[in-house]
């Protein structure tokens, strides 16, 4: 029997089994319920994963040139526009 917030009714003569029904049904409630520590571990277990989202994004394999270099410009936001891409999986 699923817990019945309207029970007992109003003015209702109580007796044990009712109560006992109430009682047994709130506690299976309960138990399904997830624990704070249940939350926590599945909470953990979600953050360790979001690091690995940015494993596929390569370093860049160059320094800064000492003059303007249209190519490497475009490299580096191929790169930040890959690693942002990452990010938001």
């Amino acid at each position: 029997m699923p817990f019945d917030p309207t029970v007992p009714a109003t003015n209702a003569e109580a007796t044990s089994l009712m109560f006992r029904q109430q009682f047994q049904a709130l506690h299976q409630d309960i138990q399904a319920r997830a624990t704070v520590v249940q939350m926590v571990n599945a909470d953990n277990a979600v953050l360790q994963q979001t690091s690995a989202n940015s494993n596929n994004v390569e370093p860049l394999d160059f320094s800064a040139d000492e003059n303007y270099n249209p190519a490497q410009l475009q490299a580096i936001i191929d790169a930040y526009n890959t690693l942002v891409n990452a990010l938001r999986r």
